[in-house]
């Protein structure tokens, strides 16, 4: 019964796990780690597997490689105890536990060939029904709106690999019948499809590996002409995937070429700063802007930043340490060997499992993979469902050459009681809350000036999330006129999101704000403006790759009638980003109060070209729109001063 059960709940992962952008999306997730609590739930409490006293003792399958897993994942969590933003790391936590907890309790299901030819079948329809809305989108929108339900071209190929290795083991075995074959191959061929449509480079570098290793365990078994087709059917592979790619940047040069090896240069500075164990799980989008690198092609250097590693191995090294990281490739690597020297022949389905490992394994090398929660918790059911076939194997040949070793039984009343209450607490804190409070924020930013309430109800859903309390001060900020009761709350939420999230710029950033446009006003203040000016200076050291909290530092220093210190701050930004509008402005408009002319006219020059040479140039992002935006009365008053033109480069 519980291994129905159990069936049901893995078919239900797998066909909701493509949902929600590849279950990136929030209520996606929330089913995904509601339905995997489930499941590992329902194991913990039912018949478990124990080893009777003999002489022999049953050798898990897949002992290396889940020990390996397992003291990756214990380096993840002492990683994530030390993370400056703890929110981020405990999701992160969660990302990588959810995967090794399905694996387990599919291992411990005690699946056996049937049930994995089940889900083997649900696996491939639910990626079957992708590829088909892929070939759909893509025949009127080509190979962007074929990606759309992932968001991403190179995940969701991914995804349909996993269906393409699944079906390509069945369509070649020597005993199925015929009928059968076609149909799996036919499926094989719809995945195929699919994956050229969506034109991502490392899933075509995954496909070619694939059908090379799988041709050459099979190479020997072929008949003379059953190897000519082979190789030839991996060139034609090849060819094709060429020339797809030929016919991708023959449209449209790669946006990325440039900068992906950079990325990759700095993800590694990220590494080697924080070796052992990383900045924490989660923690690589909110770091990452520390370790962004100029582009100069355009006229906004810090425009682009990245979310990212492009390498699911350098992410997991820069989040949760080096070791944890080889850790997971060993386990990965391990994993793929064992289930690929299972014959190939057989219809068992672990071979293709190996396959599926094998191609993820490839394309993770180029591609964050793990940020697509189907493509974790979906191949982790896989493979645990293919352990515990091999476990089941491996416990038939023993007992078939001397006495029982394995015996079922039921765990005790103490150690359900002790499961389900630690699956409770995770599902109320870890998935449901956050889930909840998530809801009522978007409310809230639907709502406009009326969501207070919804904000109030999402911080006490979930008051770990710094973002709230900065939306709730933002709030009471628009809603009207400061009083001092309202000074003190946006104040109180500002720190404490401050204490949250102690590495974002933004939170001392407003607090500054706070500092030097209420608190002196409405409390007659004398220390405001020097708590306001550390606070900027805090906001400069967070973000020491962005120029805008530097030109609010200097706007600052300037009402302080310290010219001399705002004139520095604001080179320090130009040096950042020379085509700052606002900041060359304020430089020209520094060195007119400094009577230095020549140089102000210099400075107002300059501004007026770049604006100039920004015709026709549309921003891609709301940090470039702001280094390229105009300061026109300003810009005009300096010229009518300065004896400019200050027409030329006019902008409205």
């Amino acid at each position: 019964m519980t291994r129905r059960i159990a069936s049901v709940l893995a078919a239900l992962i797998v066909l909701a796990a493509p949902l929600g952008e590849g279950g990136r999306s929030p209520a996606a997730l929330f089913a995904l780690h509601t339905l995997t609590l489930l499941c590992v739930a329902l194991v913990w409490c039912g018949p478990s597997r124990r080893r009777r006293p003999s002489g022999r003792i049953l050798a898990e399958p897949c002992a290396y490689p889940l020990a390996a897993a397992i003291a990756a994942v214990s380096l993840a969590v002492v990683s994530a105890l030390g993370t400056s933003y703890p929110l981020a790391a405990a999701l992160g936590t969660l990302d990588l536990l959810a995967p090794l907890a399905l694996f387990m309790a599919a291992l411990g299901a005690g699946t056996g060939e049937r049930d994995l030819g089940r889900l083997r079948a649900v696996v491939v329809a639910s990626t079957a029904l992708q590829a088909c809305l892929a070939l759909a989108r893509w025949a009127q929108g080509g190979s962007v709106a074929a990606s759309q339900s992932f968001l991403n071209r190179s995940h969701l190929a991914a995804f349909l690999i996993v269906g393409f290795c699944l079906s390509l083991v069945p369509s070649f075995a020597p005993g199925a019948p015929r009928r059968a074959r076609v149909l799996w191959s036919a499926l094989a061929g719809l995945h195929l499809l699919g994956v050229f449509a969506l034109e991502s480079r490392g899933a075509f570098a995954a496909v070619l590996l694939v059908l090379v290793v799988f041709a050459s365990l099979r190479f020997r078994r072929l008949s003379r002409r059953g190897r000519i087709l082979a190789v030839v059917a991996v060139l034609v592979c090849a060819l094709v995937s060429w020339a797809v790619l030929a016919a991708r940047f023959a449209r449209a040069p790669d946006p990325y070429r440039y900068s992906r090896l950079e990325i990759w240069r700095a993800a590694g500075q990220m590494i080697a700063e924080r070796p052992l164990l990383g900045f924490g799980p989660g923690m690589f989008p909110h770091v990452s802007p520390r370790f962004n690198f100029p582009i100069e092609t355009g006229p906004v250097r810090y425009g682009r930043g990245f979310q990212e590693a492009h390498s699911g191995y350098l992410t997991l090294a820069a989040e949760a340490g080096a070791p944890a990281a080889l850790l997971v490739l060993a386990a990965l690597v391990g994993a793929t060997v064992l289930f690929l020297r299972s014959p190939s022949n057989t219809a068992d389905g672990v071979h293709e499992i190996g396959l599926v490992l094998l191609a993820l394994l490839v394309q993770g090398t180029v591609e964050d993979l793990q940020v697509r929660p189907a493509l974790t918790i979906v191949p982790a059911l896989l493979a645990g469902s293919a352990a515990a076939v091999l476990r089941r194997r491996g416990a038939a040949s023993l007992s078939s050459e001397g006495p029982e070793t394995m015996r079922t039984s039921r765990r005790g009343i103490p150690g359900m009681v002790v499961g389900l209450t630690c699956a409770a607490y995770v599902f109320t804190f870890a998935c449901l809350r956050p889930f909840l409070a998530d809801r009522e924020a978007m409310a809230a930013l639907r709502s406009g000036s009326s969501g207070l309430d919804h904000l109030e109800r999402a911080i006490l859903l979930n008051p770990l999330q710094p973002e709230y309390r900065n939306g709730r001060a933002m709030a009471v900020l628009n809603s009207g006129p400061l009083g001092p009761d309202g000074y003190a709350r946006v104040a109180i939420d500002l720190l404490e999101a401050r204490r949250l999230k102690p590495i974002d710029y933004r939170f001392p950033l407003h607090l500054a704000r706070l500092e030097s446009r209420f608190a002196a006003r409405l409390f007659d203040d004398a220390l405001a403006q020097e708590r306001a000016t550390s606070l900027y200076r805090e906001a400069v050291r967070l973000a020491p790759l962005d120029p805008r909290p530097r030109l609010e530092l200097a706007g600052h220093l300037l009402d302080l009638k310290r010219p001399a210190d705002a004139l520095v701050m604001v080179r320090e930004g130009l040096a950042l980003e020379p085509n700052f509008v606002r900041a060359r402005l304020l430089e020209a408009s520094i060195l007119l109060d400094m009577e230095r002319h020549a140089e102000a006219r210099h400075s107002l020059k300059l501004a007026e070209t770049t604006l100039q040479s920004l015709g026709g140039y549309v921003p891609d992002s709301s940090y470039a729109a702001e280094i390229v935006k105009d300061a026109r009365s300003e810009r005009e008053r300096l010229a009518s001063l300065l004896g400019g033109g200050g027409h030329s480069g006019e902008r409205s």
